[in-house]
């Protein structure tokens, strides 16, 4: 993230940011329009995808142009997730709004967001959620640098709010979250400033 223009659209934007999620709504008008897809994230699917174990069942949170689907390993099978209707077989799911679905009849093995959970209000229950659904996470996180409960993390958080981001978490505390429900963090990778990982979580008896 680079600095942030001084105006009244940075406040606009911020604004749109706060109130979604005082709604617990996703940024629907954002995110259903094509142009908002960046053609140079493909490269951070690719990245990610090598990370993710062959021969599972894979569903993509946040689908968009469905990259991932070419990127992953043939012995696998993938399940898109979005918003919007991203083309066949895609499960129309908002991540912001609670309850969040029952994914039992798809039997993933593997839940992938790549670019989506900086976007999600309740991270935490998020992570709960898929700790009764999948066996492993592939996620891209663009971690915070500053401490919490300070103001550096309070002015970092409305800096973030600026590009539609719901929550602020360093690597450490994003890791916790996971640890918290049993997911070990096995794999880490960088593109860019972001951090790749990938979770796992023991098999439940």
């Amino acid at each position: 993230m680079g600095n942030i223009p001084f105006g009244a659209s940075t406040f606009q934007r911020i604004g749109k940011t706060v109130l979604l999620k005082s709604l617990n709504r996703s940024d629907y008008q954002r995110w259903r329009n094509p142009d908002s897809l960046e053609t140079w994230w493909e490269t951070r699917t690719q990245k990610l995808a090598a990370l993710l174990p062959k021969g599972t069942r894979v569903v993509e949170f946040g689908a968009g142009r469905r990259w991932l689907e070419s990127y992953l390993d043939p012995t696998c099978s993938y399940i898109p997730s979005d918003l919007v209707d991203r083309g066949p077989g895609t499960i129309i799911c908002d991540l912001n709004q609670r309850p969040l679905p029952d994914l039992q009849f798809l039997r993933p093995d593997v839940a992938v967001f790549i670019g989506v959970l900086e976007y999600i209000k309740d991270l935490p229950s998020l992570v709960r959620w898929l700790s009764q659904e999948v066996s492993f996470i592939g996620a891209s996180y663009t971690c915070a640098t500053t401490r919490p409960r300070t103001i550096r993390r309070a002015f970092e958080s409305v800096h973030r709010a600026y590009y539609g981001y719901m929550n602020t978490f360093s690597e450490d505390e994003f890791i916790e979250l996971f640890d918290r429900q049993a997911f070990t963090c096995a794999l880490k990778d960088t593109w860019t400033d972001q951090r790749l990982f990938l979770f796992k979580r023991p098999p439940q008896t």
